[in-house]
């Protein structure tokens, strides 16, 4: 239970977008448009019985988020199919209404994690740490922003202070992210991540180049939504191209509920 908290808890942590995370509301940050109040995500395995159509398959992943009405999360918790949680994230603020820490406890509310949120004088975020349920640090997140407020690099470190990920962000004139540049432990460049935006700012194609091995693979990833009328998406369905051809690997749909 304590290795899957800290793999939630660093999930949680870098699940903004790499845009600008001066201290804006967290469900900006999250991508929602609108006051969301209540986010439940279920991701369903896809499935193709021959017919136009896809079918849900199997439950993946369960997600609820709540937030407060200045937009920060209030809780973010993983459920099983049963609905019953596995383990929940609660945010904790300061008098500026900023996210400081993040309590992780599992489904009988015991703390398995904790993750810290540092900022600098402008509010900017700088540094994401999270210890285990003993109070020993797992690892660090550094940040760093270009001069248009946005991320340019995020570190991540392991509980010795080595850095094992470097991603580096560009951005297109728009302002959508353009690619991601990774670097492993050696500082080698271990993938090149490329995307494509619709007119909502929603990824529409993810093409991974993957240096890792001997021969460089790439896996090109592509999602197509369906919006409400807050210009959120409520279902948003991932293909992987496979012998040039788009196969369906899952279908997540989100309920939101707004203020």
């Amino acid at each position: 239970m304590k290795n899957i908290a800290i793999v939630f808890a660093l999930v949680l942590s870098t699940a903004g977008s790499a845009m600008a995370q001066k201290a804006a509301p967290e469900v900006k940050l999250d991508g929602l448009k609108g006051t969301a109040q209540q986010v439940t995500s279920i991701m369903y395995e896809a499935k193709n019985n021959g017919g136009a159509m896809l079918e849900r398959g199997d439950i993946l992943e369960r997600i609820e988020t709540i937030y407060l009405q200045n937009g920060q999360r209030k809780s973010m918790a993983y459920l099983s199919q049963e609905e019953d949680v596995l383990f929940r994230s609660r945010y904790k603020h300061d008098g500026f209404g900023v996210t400081t820490l993040e309590h992780v406890v599992d489904n009988n509310d015991h703390i398995v994690g904790r993750t810290y949120y540092i900022y600098d004088p402008n509010f900017f975020l700088t540094e994401i740490y999270t210890e285990d349920a003993e109070r020993q640090i797992e690892s660090r997140t550094l940040i760093k922003y270009d001069n248009r407020e946005r991320v340019s690099q995020r570190s991540f470190t392991d509980a010795a202070g080595n850095i094992f990920r470097r991603e580096v962000y560009t951005y297109t004139s728009e302002g959508n992210l353009l690619k991601t540049v990774v670097f492993d432990r050696a500082g080698n460049k271990a993938q090149e991540i490329r995307y494509e935006f619709d007119n909502y700012g929603q990824p529409v194609t993810k093409t991974t180049y993957d240096y890792s091995e001997d021969e460089p693979d790439i896996l090109i990833t592509i999602y197509r939504y369906k919006y409400d009328n807050h210009r959120n998406w409520i279902q948003k369905t991932e293909y992987e191209m496979i012998d040039n051809a788009p196969v369906a690997q899952t279908i997540t749909e989100r309920d939101i509920k707004y203020f």
